[in-house]
């Protein structure tokens, strides 16, 4: 169904983690090799795929727990759906389908954003309770309706500009400082980059779990080699790269993936110099359908270069684990009581101990 797949992404003007070539690299690099099974939820009619839910479900002991196909790394989620009147309701109908179908017990969607078709259709179910939430922000350049890049740059925070002016000028005084754009083929800066933000992530103590996975990586090696839709850019000091940032385009947008830097150079701020070639390349060498400039989405997070570029504009997310059956519920209710009880019992050795002192 990929040809059916890939017309409903372009038509919906949805981001690269619901394209087809994702869930297919997602499914066999990281879902399949752990036992997962696949379990994709399908509307269509006589033209073809109308919506799509791709999911998998795992058995932990004796309860099925169902998420996305994506990597569940830093990437949001949502229903692929038709735009249209009634993609709400088709939406809705398709979850209720996926629940009655598959009977999970338990539910995990990572940064679903508020408004999507995903997230009013699980406010809308009766069926599920919602567990657990947090929330996140993304920020978000709204392009379509700029015209030239200097005037877009104009736009931006001046004192930002100056002082990332100013660590490129320093750079510059190490060397010869360059820009490399690689799409469509393997290169060995994929591994690059995971060794560095593996790093980076040591330093800053934010271990994601697939920051370290292999299987992560060796998801976004196949993914990159197999669809020039996604540009890596990595700056350069004497042919010795010291930053560098994935990109994917989509059919409206563009989205940051993954980025890092070499720590050695950290006081040039290499991934704020790398920021500007990025922008400027996608803003003058890609368009929409329609002609306009693509958005751009920077992930969840409000680092200064997220809000500079989309000059503060944040989308809002939520994370969501919920509870689908009288099973699932019966669990949550025995850790509940098992909780109350072992509270109850710390507190009777902490009155016994108080009295024993006294």
């Amino acid at each position: 169904m990929r040809a059916s797949w890939e017309r409903l992404w372009a038509r919906s003007g949805a981001e690269c983690f619901l394209s087809f070539p994702s869930m297919y690299h997602s499914w066999h690099s990281i879902h399949r090799p752990q036992g997962a099974a696949l379990r994709c939820a399908v509307a269509s009619d006589d033209s073809g795929a109308l919506a799509i839910l791709p999911m998998v479900v795992r058995r932990y002991g004796l309860w099925t727990y169902a998420s996305t196909c994506g990597p569940r790394a830093a990437e949001c989620c949502d229903i692929l759906i038709e735009p249209g009147a009634t993609s709400q309701t088709l939406a809705s109908a398709l979850l209720r389908n996926f629940l009655a179908r598959v009977r999970p017990d338990y539910l995990d969607f990572d940064f679903v954003r508020l408004g999507s078709h995903l997230q009013l259709a699980l406010h809308a179910d009766p069926a599920l309770r919602i567990v657990e939430t947090w929330d996140d922000q993304v920020p978000y350049a709204d392009l379509q309706s700029e015209g030239e890049w200097s005037s877009y740059v104009q736009s931006l925070g001046r004192r930002y500009r100056a002082d990332t002016a100013r660590v490129n000028r320093r750079l510059r005084e190490q060397g010869r400082v360059s820009v490399e754009i690689v799409s469509g083929r393997p290169t060995p800066l994929i591994g690059w980059l995971f060794a560095h933000k593996r790093k980076w992530s040591e330093r800053t103590n934010r271990r994601g779990d697939w920051v370290f996975s292999d299987r992560y990586e060796e998801f976004i090696s196949a993914l990159f080699a197999a669809d020039p839709r996604y540009l890596l850019f990595a700056l350069k000091l004497d042919e010795v790269p010291i930053a560098a940032k994935l990109l994917a385009v989509n059919s409206s947008s563009a989205s940051l993936i993954l980025i890092t830097y070499d720590e050695d150079y950290r006081r040039f701020s290499p991934g704020n110099i790398l920021d500007e070639s990025m922008m400027q390349h996608l803003f003058e060498n890609y368009r929409s359908s329609d002609g306009r400039h693509l958005d751009v989405s920077f992930g969840p997070g409000v680092e200064a270069f997220k809000l500079h570029w989309s000059r503060d504009n944040l989308q809002s997310v939520r994370s969501y684990r919920l509870v689908s059956s009288r099973w699932g519920r019966a669990r949550l209710w025995a850790k509940h009581v098992l909780a109350r009880l072992s509270e109850r019992l710390r507190n009777k050795q902490v009155d016994t101990a108080g009295a024993s002192t006294c």
